[in-house]
Parts: structure tokens; C-alpha cells; sequence
């Protein structure tokens, strides 16, 4: 499967939204510089959401932006709710690695009420950086390997 980065998004404070930004620096087992996130939890260092949620959202009617999600990556074209637990990504130069389906919080309420229980199982993946480096908008992003097929491949 391969898609591409569609918005890379950082937020200064915590429960505010991100601003999109060009191109961001990844460091391993800390998480995206300058993002509020980074150095919390040494296992959810970058959130993903598919575009074509997004595109559903404002189709359906939503009044929401990329930014008010709170992501750090949007993607298009790779199924995001399929990639099992340490599945890996390889983006522009940092490979990422699930470990867990992102959940909807409860800032997202301030949008819409709807929001939580519309975006439920269908609100992206959370990954830990494995390698770091920088991701620019536009860049190729690839399901390389999941931990299951390598452990599999080398028994």
C-alpha cells in the first residue's frame, strides 16, 4: 500500500489545534519537534487521520478543519483502521510504527457533539517513531513491514 502525506500539523499547547506546517523534524522515541506532544509517552509520538475521513466529515456536513482534529498526519490513499499493531510505515525518510487505533477525545466535542461517536473506529492510528528524520508534505508514505511478518521471516 502506498499513499502520501497530505498535511503535517504541530500544536503548540495541549487541547488546542495544530497548525499545518510544511515539513517536520522526527525524532525517534520522542515524537515531532516543537509539538506539545513530544516526550508525553515514549509509545504515541505521532497521530495519523486518513483525508478521505475528513473529505466523509465535511461531505456529511461537519464543520471542521484539519487543524481542529488535532493529527499530526494526514494521509491519503492507505487505509489507516486496516494497519494492525506494529505494522510499519516508512514516510519520506522516518519510519513510524502503529501502536494503537487513535480514539476520539473529548476537546473534539467543542466542534460538534456528533463528533466522538461519528469518528468512532474511524479516527486513525497512533505510532511511535522507530526512525527519525524529516517529513515534508507530499511525501510517499508505505506499509514496509509489521513485527509479526519480520519475526516470521526470520524464525
Amino acid at each position: 500500500m502506498i499513499g502520501k502525506i497530505v498535511g503535517i500539523y504541530v500544536g503548540k499547547q495541549k487541547g488546542e489545534g495544530k497548525t499545518e506546517v510544511a515539513f517536520a523534524e522526527f525524532v525517534a522515541g520522542h515524537g515531532l519537534r516543537g509539538d506539545n506532544h513530544a516526550g508525553r509517552d515514549a509509545r504515541r509520538q505521532v497521530s495519523l487521520f486518513a483525508q478521505e475521513t475528513l473529505n466523509q466529515l465535511l461531505a456529511d456536513g461537519f464543520q471542521v478543519t484539519a487543524s481542529a482534529l488535532s493529527a499530526n498526519l494526514f494521509t491519503q490513499n492507505i487505509k489507516l483502521e486496516s494497519l494492525r499493531l506494529g505494522t510499519r510505515l516508512r514516510v519520506g525518510e522516518v519510519v513510524l510504527e502503529i501502536v494503537e487505533a487513535r480514539k476520539p477525545c473529548r476537546n473534539i466535542t467543542r466542534i460538534d457533539n456528533r463528533l466522538p461517536k461519528r469518528l468512532f473506529g474511524h479516527c486513525g492510528q497512533l505510532a511511535r517513531i522507530v526512525e527519525g528524520g524529516t517529513v515534508r508534505s507530499g511525501d510517499a508514505i508505505e506499509v514496509v513491514a509489521n513485527e509479526n511478518q519480520l519475526s516470521l521471516a526470520f524464525a
